[in-house]
């Protein structure tokens, strides 16, 4: 059995003594430093998450500006396109009304040119008649009233 001497008391006050020394001045400090530990560690892991729920939130925030400049090129393109549509439009209408008016232009003067030219022919032919018709008839015709009646019967020929 279990014999009681005085090496067993020193002993178990050595082994007390050691536990209250270790409590006193190991475990308080250890228990502390570990609670510390903790709390640090889920401090940290609360730091992290709120650094994830923002960085998410910056990332959602800079993918919706994103969008809105996407959008936002989008509908500068679309205006831009439409401003240069116009502007073509405006460019080939300009360009037609001046064409238009180039060849109303040339009809104008071919038509004057024309009736020029049929003007000195017609001249030419009465005067042609006429000296023709003097050397027929042997007289020199050249009073406006030959002239008038020489005009007329190139007229006639010519209308028909």
């Amino acid at each position: 059995m279990v014999n009681i001497n005085a090496t067993l008391i020193a002993q178990v006050i050595n082994f007390l003594f050691l536990v209250f020394v270790l409590a006193k001045f190991a475990y308080k400090p250890v228990a502390k430093m570990m609670e510390e530990r903790k709390n640090k560690i889920a401090s940290d892991l609360e730091a992290a998450e709120k650094a994830r729920t923002d960085a998410e939130a910056i990332q959602k925030e800079w993918a919706e500006k994103l969008a809105a400049a996407r959008q936002e090129a989008a509908a500068i393109i679309e205006e831009a396109t439409k401003d240069a549509q116009a502007i073509r439009d405006k460019a080939v209408a300009d360009t037609r009304a001046e064409q238009d008016k180039i060849v109303a232009d040339a009809k104008a003067a071919i038509a004057n040119d024309k009736k020029a030219a049929m003007d000195d022919v017609r001249a030419q032919v009465v005067d042609l008649a006429m000296a023709a018709a003097g050397k027929i008839i042997g007289q020199k015709l050249g009073t406006d009233e030959d002239k008038k009646l020489a005009g007329e019967i190139v007229d006639s020929v010519m209308s028909k």
